[in-house]
């Protein structure tokens, strides 16, 4: 069974013996693909429709892991099973993932580490774990499909970050691999072209972009 490079990467990131929540499990490729590669792996594969549920089932069927994979229709994390250690929610946006986590914070009470690959304003994203005593202890790149997809781990605990750091990720500033240089020459080029079809009349916002543009260049 095929499954793609973010998903691959969101794996490489559970640790041997969790117990992991996919919210939002798709076809439950990556819980299938986290059963297969790592040891000792409990999971349930949740979903708040029906439709991406019977692909799920259906794919856990041919793969004869009824047995290791719970499939279960909820909305995100609502009556958690306190034996869950681990949540993974990836492709959706910011918005949607900080309803699912923090709507009901007394389910987080047993969690240790939350991976989170977001479609959409990862600054947000980022800036609202760090208020609610989150910080990253992971953070990785990809690029897939022509678009960019961060992967980002949190971990219960108290770390201040900057700006910047909260907008362009705090390891990945650090690591600064091809991928992450990559996507920060696209930055560059969206602020340009926005700088360069603005009027003289938005001059303020002008010269934000270009200070913005010039303190990417020196990463």
């Amino acid at each position: 069974m095929k499954i793609n490079e973010r998903l691959k990467r969101v794996a490489s990131y559970v640790d041997d013996n969790s117990y992991i929540i996919d919210v939002g499990c798709d076809h439950a490729l990556l819980d299938i693909y986290l059963v297969k590669t790592k040891n000792n792996i409990k999971t349930i594969a949740s979903d708040i429709s029906d439709g991406p549920l019977e692909y799920a089932y259906k794919n856990i069927e041919k793969e004869k892991m009824l047995d290791k994979i719970k499939i279960t229709k909820r909305n995100g994390i609502d009556k958690l099973e306190k034996e869950v250690d681990t949540i993974i929610i990836s492709g959706m946006g910011t918005s949607n993932i900080l309803n699912i986590v923090f709507r009901k914070k007394d389910n987080l009470k047993n969690i240790k580490k939350i991976i989170i690959s977001s479609n959409n304003d990862w600054y947000n994203l980022r800036k609202t774990f760090q208020k609610n005593n989150y910080y990253i202890k992971e953070e990785d790149i990809i690029l897939e499909n022509n678009k960019f997809y961060p992967i980002i781990v949190f971990e219960k605990g108290t770390k201040k970050y900057k700006k910047y750091e909260l907008k362009y990720g705090p390891i990945l500033l650090k690591s600064n691999n091809e991928i992450f240089k990559k996507y920060i020459q696209n930055q560059i080029n969206k602020l340009n072209y926005i700088k360069n079809n603005l009027t003289n009349k938005y001059f303020i916002k002008k010269i934000k972009l270009e200070k913005e543009i010039r303190f990417l260049k020196r990463i």
